[in-house]
């Protein structure tokens, strides 16, 4: 079971809705289940636990992105079937190290 991903911008799609941009990338192709960290030009985003229906998430997805970015957090999501599922990066708390 692969844990990790690493992937480029180039490698997502930018998803504007509610107000709020979020980068969006397919993990369909994958037939495992979605990875917990995913690297992203050096910032390591980790599963939140957190998922949105693909239809229909709207008003939560958006309400979501807005307050993790008001803490300062990044966010992007891994489409995955029917569901979109929530990474974060916390610069605060990204140290470098492992």
């Amino acid at each position: 079971m692969v844990t990790e991903l690493a992937v480029g911008f180039d490698d997502m799609v930018v998803l504007s809705e509610g107000g709020v941009d979020v980068f969006v990338l397919n993990l369909d192709a994958d037939p495992e289940v979605p990875p917990y960290y995913i690297d992203v030009a050096g910032r390591r985003f980790a599963f939140s636990g957190v998922t949105f229906l693909v239809r229909g998430h709207s008003a939560q997805l958006s309400q979501f992105v807005r307050e993790h970015e008001a803490e300062g957090r990044l966010l992007l999501l891994g489409e995955r079937r029917d569901r979109y599922f929530a990474y974060v990066f916390d610069p605060a708390a990204d140290t470098g190290e492992e």
